[in-house]
C-alpha cells in the first residue's frame, strides 16, 4: 500500500497539469516505501477526467481522479486527503513540476528528522523572460540558504526568500497534521489565507516544520503574473489574508483588529518613505511591493467580508 500520496489540486490548467503529473509520476522511492498520485479536479464540468485517466494507462506511480465540483481550494485539498491512502500526504500545485528525486528528498528528510511538514524549493519558470522589475525572480522563489533540517518557523525572513512555506511542494504527517475532519477551512478557499490558517494551527499545537533543499520544484510564471502590478495585487492580497486569519483567530479580534490598524499605518510611512528615498528600479519596485502588503493588512477586514460572501 502506498505511505504517500501526492496530490494535485487543478483548476482549468490542461497544460500545466500534465506536466505536473508526468514529474510526479516519475519519482523514484527509498527502500520499502510506495506512493501514488491523486488529481483532485475543482473544475466544475471535471474537464480534467478524460486526460487524467489517459495517463493512468502510462507507466509511472498509480495515479487516481477525484471531481470536486464546487470552485473551492479548501474542498479540493480536503477531499484529497480523505481520499488519500497513504500515512504522508505531498501537495504539488497544477502549475508545478519537480525534479528527480524530489519525493524522495522529501520523504527521507521526514524520515530522518521526524518532522511533522516537510517544506522545499520553488524556483520559478518563466517562459517569456524574468521581469524587469526584477530580474533575478527572487521574489517569485522560495529557496533558502540553509541546509536540510533546518527547523522552520512562520515568520518570515525576507533576507532569505521572496516567499515563505506554503502548501505547494509541502509533505505533512496525516497523524498529526491532517487528523481534523477539514483541515483546510473552507471558509478561506474562496479568498485565499487556508493554508497559512492550518499551519498556525499547526505550529500552535507544536508541530515540527523542517526545510529540505533538494526537494525542488519549478513553479509555471506566465507573462500576465510576472508584472510588477501583478505582484502588488498578490502582495496586498498576502496582507490581507494575514490580517483575517490572524483575527478570526483572536480572542479579541476588535482590540486586535484596531493594533493591527495602528501598527499598519506607521508602518506604511516607514515603507512609503522608503520607497520615496529608493528612487527608482529594483529597489523602488520592492519597496512598492512591501507597501501594498502593509496596505492589505491595514484593509483585512475587506477581504474578511468577501469570505462570507
Amino acid at each position: 500500500m502506498p505511505r504517500t500520496t501526492v496530490v494535485i489540486c487543478t483548476f482549468n490548467r490542461p497544460g500545466p497539469l500534465a506536466r505536473a503529473i508526468a514529474t510526479a509520476r516519475a519519482q523514484a522511492l527509498p527502500p520499502g516505501e510506495a506512493a501514488e498520485v491523486l488529481v483532485v479536479d475543482n473544475s466544475p464540468d471535471s474537464n480534467a477526467r478524460a486526460a487524467v485517466e489517459a495517463m493512468a494507462a502510462l507507466p509511472g506511480l498509480p495515479l487516481r481522479y477525484l471531481a470536486v465540483a464546487e470552485p473551492n481550494i479548501s474542498l479540493a485539498r480536503n477531499a484529497g486527503v480523505a481520499a488519500s491512502v497513504g500515512e504522508r500526504v505531498a501537495f504539488l500545485d497544477d502549475d508545478e513540476r519537480c525534479e528527480p528525486g524530489w519525493l524522495h528528498a522529501l520523504v527521507t528528510t521526514q524520515q530522518d528528522t521526524g518532522a511533522d511538514l516537510v517544506c522545499g524549493v520553488v524556483l520559478p519558470e518563466f517562459p517569456e523572460g524574468p521581469p524587469a522589475w526584477d530580474p533575478t525572480g527572487r521574489s517569485y522563489e522560495r529557496r533558502l540558504s540553509w541546509p536540510t533540517g533546518t527547523p522552520l518557523t512562520l515568520r518570515h525572513d525576507e533576507s532569505v526568500s521572496g516567499r515563505w512555506i506554503g502548501t505547494g511542494n509541502s509533505l505533512l504527517l496525516r497523524a498529526t497534521c491532517l487528523d481534523d475532519a477539514a483541515p483546510f477551512d473552507p471558509a478561506l478557499g474562496r479568498c485565499g489565507g487556508e493554508d497559512f490558517d492550518l499551519f498556525l494551527r499547526l505550529f500552535e499545537r507544536g508541530r515540527r516544520f523542517v526545510w529540505c533543499a533538494e526537494a525542488v520544484v519549478h513553479e509555471l510564471v506566465p507573462a500576465d503574473r510576472a508584472t510588477l502590478s501583478y505582484m502588488r495585487r498578490r502582495n496586498f492580497r498576502t496582507g490581507q489574508v494575514y490580517g483575517t486569519v490572524v483575527l478570526r483567530r483572536s480572542p479579541a479580534p476588535l482590540r486586535d483588529g484596531l493594533l493591527m490598524a495602528a501598527k499598519g499605518v506607521v508602518q506604511l510611512g516607514v515603507v512609503g518613505l522608503r520607497w520615496a528615498l529608493a528612487g527608482g528600479g529594483r529597489a523602488a519596485a520592492l519597496q512598492s511591493v512591501k507597501f501594498t502588503e502593509v496596505a492589505g493588512k491595514v484593509t483585512w477586514w475587506r477581504l474578511a467580508r468577501a469570505s462570507r460572501a
